[in-house]
């Protein structure tokens, strides 16, 4: 049994007030530290005040709201796992901006169980290629130390997707697959548009870019620039 000083430190939002849905108490009887908000406006500054570590959203009770809960909390900057719960019968979109879902029926065993396992998984929503880096979860791109530039979901899929395959030519199929969750080809304007935002975020000069590059008539590679010219040389 772990002590109460190693135990986590949770921000807990509950939208809606139940003593039957609530898991603040349960929480706290298993030791762990837990802050309690009802809306995710104070969210941040919650989380820097008190070293929180991971964020619960539960949801049980207001199920239409809990994907909104964790859009505005990336939104927010909030760069802390979310663990999101939802009641039975409800399912979470594939693009749900929270790192794990729980539906009823659960037991608070194994929230507890996920809330450990988040805690413990290393940080790999941080991407970095070259003089890129992208923050998975708030969805912010920086270009070496210039400022962080605010991705949509959209673009930020894109460019995770580009960079979780470094010096790789990404087919216009396996990325429209990817990003949108389809195999249509007739008409691929959407991810050329989507590619030419997500340049005008990381590159100095969009019209010639150096990172995110096209293969004629094959998609796009996504590469540190030395390694760009070697492959050319070759």
């Amino acid at each position: 049994m772990k002590s109460m000083s190693s135990r986590a430190r949770i921000l807990c939002i509950e939208l809606a007030t139940n003593p039957q849905a609530s898991l603040h108490a349960d929480l706290e009887k298993r030791g762990y530290y837990v802050s309690l908000l009802s809306s995710d406006r104070t969210a941040q500054e919650e989380i820097t005040s008190h070293a929180l570590q991971i964020v619960v959203v539960n949801a049980l009770l207001t199920p239409s709201r809990g994907e909104e809960i964790c859009r505005a909390l990336r939104s927010r900057g909030v760069d802390r796992p979310i663990l999101l719960l939802l009641p039975q019968g409800i399912k979470a979109s594939s693009h749900v901006q929270a790192d794990m879902v729980l539906v009823k029926p659960f037991t608070i065993r194994k929230v507890v169980n996920r809330i450990e396992k988040l805690i413990a998984e290393p940080a790999t929503h941080i991407l970095q290629v070259g003089d890129i880096q992208l923050n998975c979860r708030t969805r912010l791109v920086q270009h070496g130390e210039g400022p962080p530039q605010k991705l949509t979901p959209t673009q930020a899929r894109l460019l995770e997707t580009l960079m979780r395959h470094p010096g790789q030519v990404l087919t216009r199929q396996f990325l429209m697959k990817q990003v949108w969750e389809t195999d249509y080809m007739g008409d691929t304007r959407t991810l050329d548009v989507h590619i030419r935002w997500v340049r005008e975020k990381i590159e100095l000069n969009p019209s010639e870019p150096i990172y995110l590059t096209t293969k004629r008539r094959v998609g796009y590679r996504f590469a540190v620039p030395d390694t760009d010219d070697e492959a050319e040389k070759r």
